[in-house]
């Protein structure tokens, strides 16, 4: 890549794809089991990018297809907006499509986002994120599934809201969505992940609550068990939330989200630079 063009920077998430429920189900004629869904589930994934149509407000958006392989998508997604233009004194009004670049990482353990974080199309990755998570959750319903983007974030994050607010933290809460990816939720219980299947729990809370006018105490990286759960909430199994005494707001890392940096793609570049910028994003995308 030419290193005079200038760096795009693209927010990480990381997404689970889990039955909606326990029972078998009937897929093209055929009889699956929880464990087939599983099994297929980022096959059925790929699968949908044939037929998505991704809306913002009441607006069909345009998207087109850049690249793929047998587990990698990139494409581009446009918004709709109105400029104003103002030229002697005279104002007149444009449609535009403002695009940004969106690459799905569809290997079983890894299953990532990068979200191209640009203000000119959409505002932030999370607004883009949300159109996602629409439009695919809507389609893998048809396989009996559904869709769970979280944001990926440094867990250095939570560590130090855990040290800036010591002796302050009455409770600390974290969210899981329905674990199946090993990479996220290696370091949760066995127990925990058996109980989410048993009681087809989409979101698992796990809360911690300090005795009355007391704190959580052992908030540190000596304490194993927190280690383990910061890590699974860190790569995206979810958020996690901070209670300090005499607030009623929570502190949150629902916001944080890691990023990386990568040359800007030229929105008419031929089908070489697109590939090459595509396998250059997925090697990055592994070491995440």
């Amino acid at each position: 890549f030419n290193k005079n063009i200038f760096m795009i920077k693209y927010d990480i998430f990381t997404y689970q794809i889990s039955p909606i429920s326990n029972s078998q189900f009937k897929l093209f004629g055929e009889n699956y089991s929880y464990e087939e869904l599983v099994k297929n589930k980022n096959t059925f994934f790929f699968n949908v990018f044939e037929e998505l149509h991704f809306f913002s407000s009441k607006h069909k958006l345009n998207y087109k297809l850049e690249y793929s392989d047998e587990d990698f998508i990139l494409i581009r997604l446009a918004n709709k907006k109105t400029i104003k233009i103002e030229k002697d004194f005279h104002s007149e009004y444009f449609e535009s499509e403002p695009s940004c670049l969106i690459a799905f990482y569809n290997n079983p353990r890894i299953q990532l986002i990068a979200i191209e974080s640009d203000k000119t199309s959409f505002g932030n990755s999370f607004a883009v994120l949300k159109i996602l998570e629409k439009a695919i959750d809507k389609k893998l319903n048809d396989y009996n599934l559904r869709f769970y983007p979280q944001p990926k974030y440094e867990a250095r994050i939570l560590w130090d809201m855990l040290e800036k607010y010591d002796g302050r933290i009455e409770k600390l809460q974290f969210e899981f969505s329905k674990p199946n990816l090993p990479r996220v939720n290696e370091t949760l219980s066995e127990e925990l992940k058996e109980a989410s299947k048993l009681f087809n729990s989409s979101k698992t809370k796990i809360e911690f609550n300090a005795p009355e006018k007391q704190v959580l105490e052992n908030l540190n990286e000596d304490n194993k068990q927190l280690v383990d759960l910061i890590k699974s909430s860190s790569e995206g199994a979810g958020p996690a939330k901070l209670k300090l005494t005499g607030l009623r707001s929570w502190e949150t890392t629902a916001t944080s989200v890691k990023s990386i940096e990568l040359d800007s793609l030229e929105i008419e570049a031929d089908i070489n630079t697109i590939r090459k910028f595509a396998l250059e994003l997925k090697e990055i995308l592994k070491g995440e």
